[in-house]
Formats: C-alpha cells, sequence, structure tokens
C-alpha cells in the first residue's frame, strides 16, 4: 500500500479466508495470520494461489487466470541496503549488466522483459505469450543466478543516469527524502550509487555481491495468468534450483534504518517549481499500522492540477480543497513508503516559489487533521477508494504476480483480496487517530526539497505545525 513514485503496493492476491470481528482490534491486524470477513462474490472467488518452499528455502507460487499471456516474476531480497558505502550502486549494477547481457536472449523470447532495484529488492519482470512461460522462466533465473562478466555498457548507461539526475535533483526527490530520512545508514544510500562509487565498480564486486545476498531463501518466483502450477514448479525448480541454501533471512544490520530528523534542500532558481517531499517514520510493512495508515493515505488524496479533469477545490478531499482554494500547491501525493522494518509516511507537493510557506501549513494542517478530527464518514470514501485501487491493481497479470512475490517476501504467505478487504473495513476513526498521533503528532520529520525555494519554512517552524496546541 504505497501511493507514491515507486507505485509499488502491498496489496495481496486471492484467496478463500474468513475471520470473525477480531480484526478490528490492533493486534489481530499484523501480517502474522490470516484475517478475512465477508466480501464482494467477485472477490472471494478469485483464483487461489499455489505455493511452495522448497528444502532450500526458494518460495515458488502461482497463479491462474484466463486468457493466452503470463507474467513471470522473480523478487531477490538483495536491494541497496544490503550494499555498503563502498559499493554503493552494486545492486543497480547487478540488474542493469544482467539484462544487457541477456539482450539476444530478450529479442529471441518476444514479449516484454524488465526489470528494476529498490532498497529491498532486486525484481525481474517477463511478459509472454502462455507458451513461451517454461523459457521465461529459465531466462529470469540466468539472470539472477550468473552475474553478467561484462558490465561496461551497464556503467555507461548508469553513469549518464546520475549525470542527468545531477541538474535535475526533482526527478529524485524521493531518493534525497531517504538520504535525509536515514543519514549515514545504508537505507539512506542512493539506489543509483554515486559516479565515484559506480565509476569504481567492477565484475568482481558483482560477482561478490551475488554470493553474500543471492541465494534461494532470499529468491520468490511468481507466476500469474495461462499458466499451469505443476509446470510452472518443475521450471522455477530447474532454473533456479542452484541458487545456494544460505542461511535463511536476510541479514541486515540494526543500524540499517535509522530515523533521524533532518532536511536536505537543493536551490535552483532556474526550476519553474518548487518540489517539496516531507514524511515522518513508520513501523515498516508487517507493523498493525500498515493498515490504518494505507486508509489515511487514502482519505489525504492527491491531485495534479496539470491533468486533473477537476479543479483541486473541488475534490473531495479536504487536502486537496484546501491547496486549490488558497491556490497554493499545484500538486499534491501522499508519501506511503514501507519496508520491513521502517518506512515514511507524509506529503510531497509542487507549488510557485512564492506559495511555498501556504503549501506547507495547509499539507501540515491536514496531516495533523488525521489526529483530531477523523470521523466514520470521512473513512467512508476512503475506503472504497482504497479498495478500487486495489481491484485495479490486482487486474492485470503483472499486478497479480507481483503481488504474490512481495506478499511471500514481506509475509511468507499469500495475503487474499478477501483479507485485505476485511482488513480495510476494520479500520475505525480510532485507529487513524491513534496511528496518526503515533506517527505525526509532535514528531521528528525528514524533508527534501529542490527548485527556487526560498520561501520554504525552515526546520524549525515545520516542526512546531507538526502539532496543534488545544487547550
Amino acid at each position: 500500500l504505497q501511493p507514491f513514485f515507486l507505485g509499488r503496493s502491498e496489496k495481496t492476491m486471492a484467496m478463500r479466508t474468513f475471520v470473525s470481528n477480531a480484526a478490528r482490534r490492533t493486534g489481530a491486524r499484523s501480517f502474522g495470520a490470516p484475517a478475512a470477513v465477508a466480501a464482494p462474490e467477485y472477490v472471494v472467488s478469485a483464483p487461489t494461489p499455489v505455493a511452495k518452499t522448497t528444502s532450500s528455502g526458494l518460495k515458488i507460487a502461482s497463479v491462474t487466470t484466463p486468457g493466452e499471456t503470463a507474467t513471470v516474476t522473480a523478487w531477490v531480497e538483495a536491494g541497496s541496503r544490503f550494499e555498503t558505502p563502498e559499493t554503493n550502486g552494486v545492486a543497480n549494477l547487478f540488474e542493469t549488466s544482467a539484462m544487457a547481457s541477456k539482450a539476444a536472449e530478450i529479442e529471441a523470447l518476444g514479449g516484454m522483459v524488465s526489470s528494476y532495484t529498490s532498497r529491498e529488492f532486486i525484481v525481474f519482470e517477463a511478459k509472454v505469450l502462455k507458451e513461451n512461460v517454461a523459457a521465461a522462466t529459465k531466462l529470469l533465473g540466468a539472470m539472477v543466478s550468473k552475474p553478467a562478466a561484462d558490465v561496461s555498457g551497464a556503467k555507461t548507461a548508469m553513469l549518464a543516469t546520475l549525470e542527468a539526475t545531477a541538474v535535475s535533483p526533482d526527478e529524485v526527490l524521493f531518493e534525497h527524502l531517504h538520504d535525509a530520512a536515514y543519514l549515514d545508514t545504508t537505507m539512506g544510500m542512493s539506489v543509483l550509487g554515486t559516479p565515484e562509487t559506480v565509476g569504481a565498480l567492477g565484475p568482481d564486486d558483482i560477482a561478490a555481491f551475488a554470493a553474500a545476498n543471492v541465494s534461494a531463501p532470499r529468491t520468490v518466483v511468481c507466476a500469474a495468468g495461462a499458466v499451469d502450477a505443476s509446470a510452472f514448479e518443475a521450471a522455477a525448480l530447474e532454473a533456479f534450483g542452484g541458487l545456494p541454501s544460505g542461511s535463511g533471512a536476510a541479514e541486515v544490520s540494526s543500524g540499517s534504518a535509522v530515523f533521524t530528523g533532518s532536511d536536505k534542500r537543493m536551490r535552483f532558481d532556474s526550476l519553474p517549481s518548487a518540489h517539496v517531499a516531507l514524511a515522518f517514520e513508520t513501523d515498516g510493512i508487517n507493523s498493525p499500522d500498515a493498515v490504518p495508515l494505507a486508509v489515511a493515505a487514502a482519505y489525504l488524496g492527491s491531485f495534479d492540477a496539470a491533468t486533473a479533469t477537476l479543479l483541486p477545490k473541488n475534490l473531495t478531499s479536504k487536502l486537496s480543497m484546501d491547496q486549490g482554494e488558497q491556490g497554493a500547491a499545484t500538486a499534491v501525493r501522499v508519501i506511503n513508503a514501507n519496508y520491513k522494518d521502517s518506512g515514511l509516511f507524509g506529503l510531497y507537493f509542487a507549488a510557485p516559489d512564492n506559495r511555498l510557506e501556504d503549501a506547507t501549513w495547509y499539507g501540515l494542517w491536514n496531516l495533523v487533521r488525521l489526529v483530531h478530527k477523523t470521523t466514520a464518514e470521512d473513512l467512508a470514501h476512503a475506503k472504497t477508494t482504497l479498495k478500487a485501487q486495489l481491484t485495479k491493481d490486482l487486474g492485470t497479470n503483472s499486478g497479480l504476480a507481483a503481488d504474490l512475490a512481495k506478499s511471500l517476501s514481506c509475509h511468507g504467505r499469500p495475503v487474499s483480496m478477501a483479507e485485505m478487504f476485511a482488513r480495510i473495513d476494520a479500520v475505525t476513526p480510532e485507529d487513524v487517530k491513534a496511528v496518526a498521533k503515533k506517527v505525526v503528532n509532535d514528531k521528528d520529520h525528514a524533508l527534501a526539497a529542490a527548485g527556487p525555494i526560498f520561501e520554504l519554512p525552515d526546520y524549525n517552524w515545520i516542526r512546531r505545525r507538526s502539532h496543534w496546541l488545544r487547550y
């Protein structure tokens, strides 16, 4: 449930489960065990995934839906947070060079093959015709298990990206926000690396990184669409069976996600608008707070005046109405980034240089408003919006496969759409007030800003407005 730049959602796969109203209790909202209640027929009748964990720890899962195409994806828990300051960018280089080294095979396979690196995962995905599922699985297995020997082309592409972002910091504002939030930790390092570290990396660094971090217990292979569960399992075992069993769960330093309140400001008066990302720390994806925060994010809403069909002041979100009526922010999105042991919740907004103070004030006012004025009527529309987004995201083979992989990686089991609907329905105004008080109210924040930001209030001004004085 992450409605922000990366677009990766913690929604779920479909399997039938039902539970009692105990899900309304905060403790029942953690993802350690299934929880669900009655849901619409189209939800509870969704295809059930078939999941298996091999003796080496490799997780294999698939869900069959009608059609002629399928998506195969491999998720490896070896993102940038597992790097060192000296090898920052090696995970992205591993992924980029793997794609480059298999260019001929990708062309021969047909369909669409893509990849990305995040702070926790390296992800490969292939969208193919159903008769090519086995071949796609074999290709992804080769990408994951055999680091590329030639990385020169991948390094050139990565250095070009870094050069471009150096003069456009607004395009990588989320990276700067992490740098501010997780100072001097691996979580704060950019996924892209730096020109110095990327320039110094070579094939030996990729091989060493893969040997330390790519293993069966940290890998999930999933497929969705026109797939035969038994045939896919056999193909996955053949393609990924050679991965080392490793020691089990990923080893993450206890200090790798330490949150620090700070801000990072990059003044570029030549940019047409100022871009600001402001966030508070959360407990992460497996916390009981995760679903209430997702509902709160849906309630806050988002808009972009450049593409909106309605004026912001005419939208249902109080945040959008305030910003629109005041002519303050021209675009707003909620930040709700969840990791295994931490997370960020807050707002991104763009605004003209002379409207920054108003945009910041109304953004903070609506965040703190969650603590004091959330009502059942407020949440009714938010829950419907969140369910609609969940249904939309799971409406494609790619969405189903990615959701199943993320669910298995983070929760250790498939989490059904019926269960997610139940968890959303169980959220009360008191839950949202409590989690907003815990996360936002009178708490330190992290901020990253770029553009003509000479009127952006300072850290203490913003910190003072993270709570209301109520007597």
